[in-house]
C-alpha cells in the first residue's frame, strides 16, 4: 500500500511539474506566434524605446483612398421625416511614408491612417494652395524681362490664375459643402449667378466633394449635408465650366506619384512658414492637424512608437493607443473593398487573404510544445497503467487473500 501511494505521489508530482511547463511553454508560444521577426507583439506597448524620436519632418503623405460607408446616425432615427437611420460618411485613407521611399511601393515602413474627407480636404487643399502660390511667386522672381526660363511654371500659374476665361473652375472652391447656383452665361459681363440649381424634380442642389471610385470628386447632393449623392445631373453642366482639379490632383493618385511632404517650407520666401503653426519643430500644420485628428494604425505596418510614444512619454492618445487594433481593422476593411461605391457592405467581394509566414523561432516553439504535450500525455499513460497494475494485488494483500513467501 506504501509503495502504491509513493508511486501515486511520485506520479503526481511529475505530473503537476510537466503542467506548469507546458503552460508556461504555451504562454511563451502564444507570444512568438503573435510577434513579427523582431519577436516584438504587434501591440505590445510595454516594450518601447524611450530615445526614439518620431520625427514627421522626415515623412510624407500619400493619399490611398476615399471610401464611402453607411453608418447609424442617431438625428436621422429621431427625424421623423427620414426615411433611413443610416447616413453617408466620406472617409480618407492615407499613409505617411518615409519621404525617401514614399514614391516606391512603401511598404516597409509607414504609418496607416483615416480621417473624415472634410478635414482631410481642408488640410490638404490649404497646404497646395500655398505651395502653388510660392511656386508662382518664386517663378515670377526668376522670369526675365524676355520671358526666358517661364515656358514651364509661368504658363501653368497664367492658366490657373485666367481658369475662367479659359472656360474653368476651381474644383477646390467646393470642397466645403454648399448651395450650388445655376450659371448662367452673360457675354458681356462672363458668368452669372442664377437661380438656385434643383434636380429634376425641383427640390434644391448642393455641391461638394464626394467619394468616386476611390478617388476624390466634386458631385452634386440632395441634402444641405452632402451625403445623398445625386446622379442623374451632371455638375458640369449646372456650373456652366469644366472643373479644374488642379489643387486636388493628389487625390487621385494612390501610387506614390503624389507625395505632399511634411517638412516645413524653409526656402526662404515671404510666404515660406504660412503651412506652419509657428512651433519649434520642422513639421508642417497639414500634417500635424491630419496626425491629431485621424485614427492611427502603425505598430502592425513597421513603426512600433510612434504616437505610442507620444502616449507614453506626455499622456496623449491614450485612448487610441487602446483601440488601435479596432482602427487598423477598421482601415484594412475600407482598402479591401468591404463597402460598395455607395457604402453599403459589400458581400459578393472577394476578400482578400493575408497570408501568413511562419518564422522559424515560431516553428521551433510549436515543435517543442508538441513534444512537451505529447511527453505529458505519454508518463500519465505509463505511470495510470503502473498503478492499474499495483492496486489490485495491494487490494489483495490488505483483505489477507495474498500468500506471503
Amino acid at each position: 500500500m506504501a509503495k502504491t501511494l509513493s508511486t501515486i505521489t511520485h506520479a503526481m508530482r511529475i505530473f503537476g511539474m510537466l503542467l506548469i511547463f507546458a503552460v508556461l511553454i504555451s504562454e511563451t508560444s502564444s507570444r512568438f506566434l503573435q510577434s513579427s521577426d523582431t519577436g516584438t507583439s504587434q501591440y505590445d506597448y510595454s516594450n518601447y524605446n524611450p530615445d526614439f524620436a518620431y520625427d514627421l519632418s522626415s515623412y510624407s503623405l500619400r493619399f490611398e483612398k476615399c471610401q464611402d460607408v453607411k453608418m447609424y446616425d442617431d438625428d436621422l432615427a429621431t427625424d421623423e421625416n427620414s426615411y433611413s437611420p443610416l447616413a453617408v460618411r466620406h472617409f480618407v485613407v492615407f499613409r505617411l511614408c518615409p519621404s525617401d521611399a514614399c514614391s516606391g511601393a512603401c511598404d516597409t515602413q509607414y504609418g496607416h491612417y483615416v480621417v473624415d474627407l472634410d478635414t482631410y480636404l481642408a488640410a490638404t487643399v490649404d497646404y497646395q494652395q500655398q505651395d502653388f502660390e510660392n511656386m508662382c511667386e518664386n517663378c515670377q522672381e526668376h522670369c526675365d524681362d524676355a520671358d526666358k526660363n517661364c515656358s514651364g511654371c509661368g504658363q501653368l500659374c497664367y492658366q490657373f490664375n485666367n481658369l475662367e476665361s479659359l472656360g474653368y473652375i476651381d474644383a477646390a472652391q467646393f470642397i466645403e459643402c454648399q448651395t450650388v447656383q445655376q450659371q448662367q452665361v452673360n457675354t458681356q459681363n462672363g458668368r452669372d449667378d442664377g437661380e438656385a440649381a434643383t434636380d429634376d424634380g425641383g427640390g434644391r442642389l448642393y455641391i461638394g466633394p464626394r467619394c468616386s471610385a476611390g478617388t476624390i470628386a466634386i458631385g452634386l447632393f440632395s441634402d444641405e449635408s452632402c451625403m445623398e449623392s445625386v446622379s442623374n445631373v451632371d455638375v458640369e453642366e449646372i456650373l456652366g465650366a469644366q472643373l479644374s482639379y488642379h489643387l486636388l490632383a493628389h487625390t487621385s493618385y494612390s501610387d506614390g506619384d503624389v507625395c505632399l511632404s511634411c517638412m516645413e517650407n524653409n526656402n526662404g520666401s515671404a510666404n515660406a512658414n504660412q503651412n506652419d503653426a509657428q512651433d519649434a519643430d520642422d513639421v508642417n500644420e497639414m500634417c500635424e492637424d491630419l496626425y491629431s485628428a485621424s485614427a492611427k494604425c502603425e505598430s502592425k505596418t513597421g513603426i512600433r512608437h510612434g504616437f505610442i510614444q507620444t502616449a507614453l512619454d506626455e499622456n496623449q492618445y491614450e485612448t487610441q493607443v487602446a483601440g488601435e487594433f479596432m482602427s487598423c481593422n477598421f482601415i484594412d476593411q475600407l482598402v479591401w473593398n468591404s463597402y460598395t461605391e455607395t457604402g453599403e457592405i459589400n458581400a459578393k467581394v472577394s476578400r482578400e487573404i493575408v497570408q501568413r509566414i511562419l518564422t522559424h523561432k515560431q516553428s521551433v516553439v510549436l515543435i517543442f510544445l508538441s513534444l512537451t504535450i505529447s511527453g505529458t500525455l505519454g508518463l500519465i499513460t505509463y505511470y495510470q497503467r503502473r498503478i492499474n497494475r499495483i492496486e489490485p494485488s495491494t487490494m489483495r494483500l490488505s483483505r489477507g487473500t495474498g500468500v506471503l513467501a
